[in-house]
């Protein structure tokens, strides 16, 4: 348990500066379809000569199917980035990231109407990290509107079937080979954004992004890979419901970057936040932990 719960930490912490420099992207060339398919072309380019070395081809029986459910994967992941990205529009950059900690809830009932059982005090961890996301967004100025929820919902949904595939792959890997399920995860996830690459491959060709574009992008498009073999790590541990509990905690990490974003350029991107509204996120971040300890607890 507490290998994928420091790989959950770490996975947070990545992923929210990893935001920093999505967010600094979008301020200048304001455009998230850009970022999602630059992004995915320099992670198809660095994961493909992993492919080849890590991945167990010879161990993987009947190949072609476990490839058609990366293939479904990475459409999903396709239109749930879409959608995380135009929500950007809608929302303060610092409030996104908090509010995908509502994904603990969608995710939830996809596990259990999978067949999943949670207890009563797994159930209660899942209602704080919820509770908590939302501390976060209403401690913003309130900037939303409809649109943006919409987007909201298609990622969280997009994002949960993700989760549940991705670990699938992770864990059938791991059953094959009988690998740990670290090397298992480093070993799927480059074939996952191989995938993904080939599958936004066209529209590269078709925008012709300026090196600029891809200068701006590739820090990005390197830290999120890096999560991501982090993140499948802890949900091969824990599961994906209480990996997503521990991910909530980048409501927190996203909470110091807002403090930052003046100092770095990135003002324009978040609003002014009073001291009031600090103590509010304080609590949140509060609420935060205890769901993962009750989750802990009730998972003994």
């Amino acid at each position: 348990m507490l290998m994928g719960m420091l790989s959950g930490f770490a996975a947070a912490l990545i992923n929210c500066a990893g935001y920093l420099f999505s967010a600094g992207f979008l301020l200048r060339y304001k455009s998230p379809v850009r970022l999602l398919v630059i992004s995915s072309v320099v992670m198809m380019l660095v994961s493909i000569p992993f492919v080849w070395w890590l991945f167990p081809f010879d161990m993987v029986p009947d190949i072609w199917s476990y490839l058609g459910q990366i293939l479904l994967t990475s459409t999903l992941f396709l239109l749930g980035q879409g959608a995380f990205f135009g929500s950007m529009r809608y929302f303060e950059a610092s409030r996104v990231s908090s509010l995908l900690g509502l994904k603990i809830v969608v995710l939830s009932l996809i596990f259990i109407l999978s067949g999943g059982v949670l207890n009563w005090m797994q159930i209660a961890a899942v209602l704080l990290a919820a509770m908590a996301a939302m501390i976060f967004n209403w401690s913003g100025s309130g900037k939303s509107s409809i649109q943006g929820w919409l987007l909201l919902l298609v990622t969280l949904c997009c994002y949960s079937c993700v989760d549940m595939l991705e670990t699938g792959l992770v864990v059938k890997v791991h059953e094959y080979t009988q690998w740990h399920k670290l090397r298992s995860a480093v070993a799927v996830v480059p074939m996952i954004y191989g995938v993904l690459g080939l599958i936004v491959s066209p529209a590269w060709l078709w925008m012709r992004p300026s090196v600029g574009e891809v200068q701006k992008a590739w820090p990005y498009a390197l830290l999120w890979l890096g999560s991501q073999v982090l993140l499948l790590c802890c949900f091969a541990f824990l599961q994906p419901v209480f990996g997503n509990v521990i991910l909530a905690t980048r409501g927190i990490f996203s909470v110091l970057i807002g403090m930052l974003l003046p100092g770095l350029g990135l003002a324009a991107l978040d609003s002014t936040i009073p001291a009031s509204m600090w103590i509010r996120r304080a609590v949140a971040a509060l609420v935060m932990l205890a769901a993962i300890g009750v989750y802990s607890f009730g998972s003994l």
